[in-house]
């Protein structure tokens, strides 16, 4: 591309050419959402998988709703560390209208995905037309816009960000930053009068890109070098830039700073409170090559999509003086100096440069969280400028070009596109379900720690004992210091019945990290299917010092107290989960039998409604009541009904006990009681002999069902 005519900081950028702002455009822009939406629609039929869906999603009934309480959730929760608030409305808006049917999850992503390939198309058009000014190039440059933004959003690096419905804040995220660079470059090149409008849009959607995804906090820098290069609306070098004509331009920016400083310091604070290294865990050293390694990592990948993973892991210990670091750092530093050196004659490859570094420096390393040492998802933004120099390549090659020339061109441009689909398309397949996510993984990374992890917890939640137990061993001979393979081991071993051993890995895990809540929770509950009732307590009260709203550590901390009777004590635990969960039935139902128990009938019954009320999720069934537990807050309810005497009420509430389990010797004694006291005696002897074929011995069954053949009065007092 070449440099765009210098003007003066408070002049309106040329005109965009009317030729390639009409109907051709158009076209242009729906045929590329089209064909992106093709390449990725095979990622409809993936299911939500065991990497942060099963926390944010699968596992998560928070988001569940678009009520005051859902929604104030949802501006106030840094789960997973991240603050996205207009993320968790749009999976709101998918629960209302598919449930968790991942189909639903998955279209929406895509279709933001689609929108953002149309939106970069118009993007790219109007980024080139300031370079090439043209009229006569109008319909060369949407053609050239068209493959910018096919090779932006149709190559495997996209894969993450579109078929895993964790990272749907990565394309929501993306739609409103398209939308700020749109409205930005709209503002300059707009009669003076709308301006301020335009500036308002584009504040307003950056805004909204923030609260999707922290990431584009470095906007501000990428628009100043906009207003260098192409704008160019910054003039005369570093020392003209901030000559007072131009000062203006910097003014500007202030909004857009605030914005960013607060967004930025909102995902620090979330990110510090789960996943943050320190320092000392990784040191300045480290963090610079990883950064080097990064800023080579995503142009080698983006030119090469090859071997691509889910999660490239951090080496353990990472040595920067390592071969692959010490190149990264010559490539990134050689790549700088030329396009330095090339600035004049080539400003576009500068440009792009300096904004594929800012873009991609809150993920490089600097402020390392997590595990991963790169991730194909964070070149979702930061590669655009690559994917606009490949369309200004086509540019040039079809410029002044015609005949069969001009055909091997597109040919050419046409078959990058169907090759770099045909890559997106397969690799899309490979997150269709966990399995085969992690399997894929280990086939290109047999010593992956995460892979042999997440698998394992596949295959044992699904009942795989053996092969889920042969990989968390595995993965403690690659890495016998990591603390949650450790856990995870110790749960398989817990579900095969080998309790002691069990509770050998969970004291192993808390000896490598004895912060470690998790396996502090688990070692309750290995404790307390031992009957060790006071030290499971211990360990759960531990969990809560270290962290006051573990909610499962409350809950089950309740019931213990409540089995030695302990009701007013068991009480501020179930409460403490109901604060942060309020749809918690478990929680509803036992802190409706501590206040039942503590003669609070009518708030118990409030609350066995409440409980039976949550709607049972095969996704997420620690929230609702399983059919074991539903079956006794319903006959709980009844109970607490008869005791009101509202024996119609009560007769339903058994009813209801027995259709989940016909065999329910007590609720078939009281529905009978309640029959009696209803003068329905015949009906109440039937449920009294019911009640004595399940069970000869019950007492209260023989005693009432005599009462009634000898003629008596009532049956059973409530």
């Amino acid at each position: 591309m070449n440099p765009a005519t210098r003007r003066d900081a408070g002049a309106p950028a040329p005109e965009t050419p009317k030729a390639v702002c009409g109907g051709y455009t158009a076209a242009a822009m729906a045929a590329v959402s089209l064909l992106t939406a093709a390449v990725f629609f095979s990622s409809l039929s993936n299911r939500f998988v065991d990497w942060d869906d099963d926390l944010l999603l699968t596992g998560n009934p928070y988001f569940r709703g678009l009520d005051w309480a859902h929604i104030k959730w949802m501006f106030t929760s840094f789960l997973g560390g991240v603050y996205q608030p207009l993320s968790w409305l749009t999976y709101a808006a998918d629960y209302s209208l598919w449930g968790m049917d991942p189909f639903g999850y998955h279209l929406t992503s895509l279709v933001l995905h689609a929108l953002n390939a149309a939106l970069f198309c118009l993007l790219s058009l109007r980024l080139l037309s300031l370079a090439w000014p043209e009229p006569e190039a109008g319909k060369d440059l949407t053609l050239a816009a068209g493959f910018a933004a096919l090779v932006f959003a149709v190559r495997p690096l996209r894969v993450g960000s579109v078929a895993w419905a964790t990272e749907r804040r990565d394309v929501l995220s993306g739609f409103f930053y398209l939308l700020t660079l749109l409205c930005y470059l709209k503002r300059h090149t707009a009669p003076a009068a709308r301006a301020p409008l335009w500036n308002r849009l584009a504040l307003g959607a950056f805004a909204l890109s923030l609260l999707a995804k922290g990431i584009g906090v470095t906007l501000p820098f990428i628009l100043l070098v906009l207003d260098v290069y192409p704008l160019g609306r910054l003039t005369g070098g570093l020392r003209g830039w901030l000559a007072p004509p131009q000062r203006a331009v910097w003014r500007e920016k202030l909004p857009y700073l605030i914005l960013a400083l607060a967004a930025g310091l909102v995902g620090v604070y979330g990110q510090s409170r789960e996943s943050m290294l320190s320092l000392e865990a990784h040191g300045l050293a480290a963090r610079l090559a990883q950064t080097f390694y990064g800023l080579a990592f995503y142009l080698k990948t983006t030119l090469l999509p090859l071997r691509l993973l889910p999660l490239y892991e951090i080496p353990a210990p990472l040595n920067p003086f390592d071969s692959v670091f010490a190149l990264s750092c010559l490539a990134v530093a050689a790549v700088s100096i030329a396009l330095w050196l090339a600035r004049r004659r080539w400003p576009a490859g500068l440009a792009v440069w300096l904004c594929y570094g800012a873009t991609l420096a809150p993920v490089l390393g600097l402020f390392q969280f997590g595990t991963q040492l790169v991730a194909d998802r964070y070149s979702y933004l930061s590669c655009l400028g690559w994917a606009l120099l490949a369309g200004g390549a086509l540019a040039a090659g079809l410029r002044n070009r015609s005949g069969l020339r001009r055909v091997l061109t597109l040919a050419a441009a046409a078959g990058i596109v169907a090759l770099l689909g045909a890559a997106a398309r397969k690799q899309a397949a490979v997150w269709h379900d966990p399995e085969t996510l992690w399997r894929y993984t280990l086939s290109l990374e047999p010593r992956h720690l995460i892979a042999h992890n997440n698998l394992g917890l596949t295959l044992t939640e699904r009942g795989d004992w053996q092969e889920g137990i042969a990989l968390y061993r595995a993965a403690v001979a690659t890495k016998p210091y990591y603390a949650p393979v450790r856990n995870n081991l110790g749960v398989a071993l817990a579900g095969r019945g080998q309790a002691e051993a069990a509770i050998r890995q969970y004291r192993v895990a808390l000896a490598l990290k004895p912060g470690y809540a998790d396996a502090r929770y688990n070692l309750g509950n290995a404790l307390g299917s031992q009957g060790k009732r006071e030290e499971a307590a211990a360990q759960y009260r531990e969990v809560l010092r270290l962290n006051p709203r573990h909610l499962q550590a409350h809950y089950n901390l309740g019931n213990i107290l409540s089995l030695q009777d302990r009701f007013s004590e068991a009480e501020p635990h179930f409460r403490a989960v109901l604060g942060d969960a309020p749809f918690h039935a478990p929680a509803l139902y036992s802190l409706g039998n501590a206040l039942y128990m503590q003669g609070r009938t009518d708030a118990a019954i409030e609350l066995y409604r409440r409980a039976l009320a949550v709607k049972p999720d095969p996704q997420n069934a620690r929230y609702a009541l399983a059919a074991g537990l539903a079956k006794d807050a319903y006959f709980n309810l009844g109970t607490a009904l008869a005791g009101r005497g509202r024996w119609e009420e009560a007769g339903a509430q058994f009813r209801a006990a027995l259709l989940l389990k016909p065999d329910y010797v007590s609720a078939l004694v009281n529905l009978g009681n309640v029959l009696f006291m209803q003068g329905r005696k015949n009906e109440a002897a039937e449920r009294y002999r019911a009640a004595l074929r399940l069970d000869g011995n019950n007492a209260d069954a023989r005693k009432n069902l005599g009462v009634i053949l000898a003629g008596g009065g009532k049956s059973k007092d409530y």
